[in-house]
């Protein structure tokens, strides 16, 4: 009888728990940005890019990796929940591939940057600091204008990061960095949610590639204290974005397409502790004289993106390649 009841008990307590455990689940959680003042963590980011365009009948290939390491300081936090964290670069990536050459930089292994990748070399050690709220919007940025300025004069005499799609002009530009920053972050529900529910986001690029982009993301499932959360989402040009620089040309790039994502959130703190996806676009470049047109010259394109960002408490041993 003994061993009867001792059989039972445990039979209640396994059930017991399990039933706490799917009401855990279930219940609605906040999801949000929640730093204290002193937290340090360490942000890694790999961007893997494949592109195609046909100019007189003939199609290009190209090839873009990029990456980087930063480590992430929270500054102070203010009583509205939002923070001032001090971002500085620690390592850097560049790997491009196309008709006008190759250029192969990783910061980890060359105390020299090849030709094309002295600005990636030259943002390490650079620092800004963002203000952002517990929902990952972006209230101020200081520090962008000193960074790019430090980081130009590392550049070749006659360089200019701005005059075409370069990829390093985001990271000297406010504009750039709030929307990337965004991109990554503002993708926190305004109330709490439970498993199942879903909610979107909407947000505007302007620099580089203008376009709107709608985002449904919902909640997968919640398990020892990390949120699971899908993310499906379409992008649209913005006809009305201004075109860019090129050569003494104005040139517009005019693409739609679709992007997916898995994020793993650590609730306790809300940062996202890893976030893989794809991005999918096509559509075309168009070149003209003039930014108010006409854009007589079209190249059809389409791009393929990967991406994976994470964070860690500790600095991160390995680079992604």
């Amino acid at each position: 009888m003994a061993r009867r009841e001792i059989g039972m008990l445990l039979i209640a307590v396994v059930c017991a728990t399990s039933m706490a455990l799917s009401e855990n689940a279930s219940a609605a959680v906040e999801l949000s940005l929640k730093l204290n003042k002193g937290k340090t963590f360490y942000e890694r980011t790999a961007i893997d890019q494949k592109m195609t365009q046909e100019i007189m009948g003939q199609q290009q290939n190209a090839g873009l990796t990029l990456g980087m390491i930063q480590k992430a300081e929270v500054l102070e936090t203010d009583g509205q929940g939002n923070m001032r964290i001090r971002y500085t670069y620690t390592w850097t990536r560049l790997k491009q591939e196309g008709p006008m050459g190759a250029v192969d930089y990783d910061s980890a292994k060359q105390t020299t940057p090849p030709a094309g990748a002295e600005g990636f070399a030259a943002l390490l050690g650079q620092s800004y600091s963002i203000q952002i709220s517990p929902k990952g919007k972006v209230l101020g940025i200081e520090g962008v204008k000193e960074m790019a300025e430090a980081v130009r004069k590392k550049l070749p005499a006659g360089s200019n990061p701005d005059d075409g799609p370069s990829p390093l002009s985001s990271f000297l530009d406010e504009q750039g960095i709030r929307e990337m920053t965004e991109q990554s972050m503002a993708v926190y529900p305004e109330q709490p949610v439970e498993v199942g529910a879903s909610w979107t986001t909407k947000q505007t690029m302007k620099r580089g590639m203008p376009m709107f982009t709608e985002s449904k993301l919902i909640l997968g499932k919640r398990d020892s204290g990390v949120a699971t959360i899908g993310l499906v989402g379409t992008i649209k040009p913005d006809p009305s974005g201004p075109p860019m620089d090129i050569q003494g040309m104005k040139m517009k790039i005019d693409m739609a397409g679709t992007q997916e994502s898995t994020i793993l959130m650590n609730e306790a703190t809300g940062l996202v502790q890893s976030r893989k996806g794809r991005q999918d676009l096509k559509g075309q470049i168009k070149i003209g004289a003039s930014a108010e047109g006409p854009f007589d010259m079209q190249i059809p394109m389409t791009m393929a993106s990967t991406f994976t960002i994470e964070t860690s408490d500790r600095p991160w041993e390995t680079k992604p390649q």
